[in-house]
């Protein structure tokens, strides 16, 4: 059974995320399967400290980064396929707990899905000696039956998640020997996590282009990143939250045009999660001096019972646009002032 490529990325984005927001009771434990694969691909993540190995022979076409993803791949027809992410690990949830409610979770996000069964959880020791938790998930999404294996795994202050799904009459060996196969015996290389994008202390570092700092409020906490967001945070039980996003700019086409063309396609997208979307106000900004800038106000409903007020930041430089987004319920000066302490040429 083939199943369209998009709608892959769009069950692994789903449950993958799924599982660093939610936690769950372990199931029942099942002896463990293994298979040999013949051809691995090898993938090693020096930024985060980690290494898998894939099914080379039907895994060819290589997806992403998207999101908190940081390595994705899948077949022509769509599945198999696979993909990790490395978010903040949830605080005071034990390893054996980051199942997540999953079955619970997916339903929600995504319509037309439906759990059969959450099964085979287990906490087991991979090859290099690091604890992982081991679960799988049958479903069935628009119509097609599939199967799913994880495993997830703390490395320094990330949960790990390395999920690999294939249609239900496949094998459920090849995946678990794929998942199985992550390694978090790579040292971590901190010139490339900061060359992606740093956050820790207050303190928002990223090296490579368009190169930049931010400090921002120390009570702000680390969420998993969506969409292609570099940077996440909020203040618990607090309606303010910001994220930093990266997008290309045409070279040639009139600049503050195409920062005006980012402002509104966020206002429109606010719709997704929203309604009553609303621009208060657009337009240029000199507040970051030679950088062309610009700068949108959109107020909203959230749940149609919050009002929310949205303040996004673009930024032109290299050939990039830096997207400063921010949401409150307060006044839109408790941002801006932390959007202003940008350091762009650092």
């Amino acid at each position: 059974m083939k199943i369209d490529i998009k709608r892959a990325i769009w069950i692994l984005f789903s449950v993958l995320t799924a599982s660093l927001f939610f936690a769950s009771a372990p199931m029942a434990g099942q002896a463990e399967k293994s298979v040999s694969m013949p051809n691995l691909g090898h993938y090693e993540d020096k930024a985060f400290g980690f290494s898998i190995g894939y099914d080379a022979d039907k895994l060819t076409k290589e997806i992403g980064p998207i999101g908190s993803f940081v390595f994705m791949r899948a077949s022509d027809e769509g599945m198999p396929s696979l993909g990790i992410t490395a978010g903040p690990y949830p605080s005071g949830i034990a390893l054996e707990d980051t199942v997540g409610h999953v079955s619970r979770a997916l339903p929600m996000m995504i319509p037309d899905c439906l759990i059969h069964s959450v099964s085979n959880q287990q906490l087991t020791e991979l090859k290099d000696g690091s604890k992982a938790n081991y679960f799988e998930i049958s479903m069935n999404v628009g119509g097609s039956e599939l199967i799913s294996a994880f495993v997830t795994a703390q490395k320094n202050d990330r949960l790990i998640v390395f999920g690999a799904a294939d249609n239900q009459d496949e094998s459920m060996e090849n995946l678990t020997a794929m998942v199985k196969s992550l390694r978090l015996d790579v040292e971590v290389d901190e010139a490339a996590l900061k060359a992606r994008g740093y956050a820790k202390d207050g303190k928002f570092v990223r090296t490579d282009s368009p190169a930049f700092t931010l400090n921002y409020p120390k009570e702000f906490q680390n969420r998993v990143l969506k969409s292609n967001q570099i940077f996440r945070a909020d203040i618990p039980h607090a309606a303010l939250s910001m994220a930093i996003l990266i997008s290309r700019l045409q070279v040639g086409e009139d600049i503050n045009m195409q920062l005006k063309r980012f402002a509104e396609t966020y206002a429109h997208g606010l719709k997704q999660v929203g309604s009553d979307i609303k621009i208060v106000s657009q337009n240029p900004i000199s507040t970051y001096k030679e950088f062309d800038a610009y700068q949108i106000q959109i107020a909203w409903q959230f749940r149609e019972k919050y009002t929310m007020t949205t303040v996004v930041h673009i930024i032109a430089k290299e050939n990039k646009a830096i997207q400063l987004a921010g949401h409150t319920v307060y006044s839109i000066e408790g941002l801006t002032d932390i959007f202003e302490k940008i350091n762009l040429n650092p």
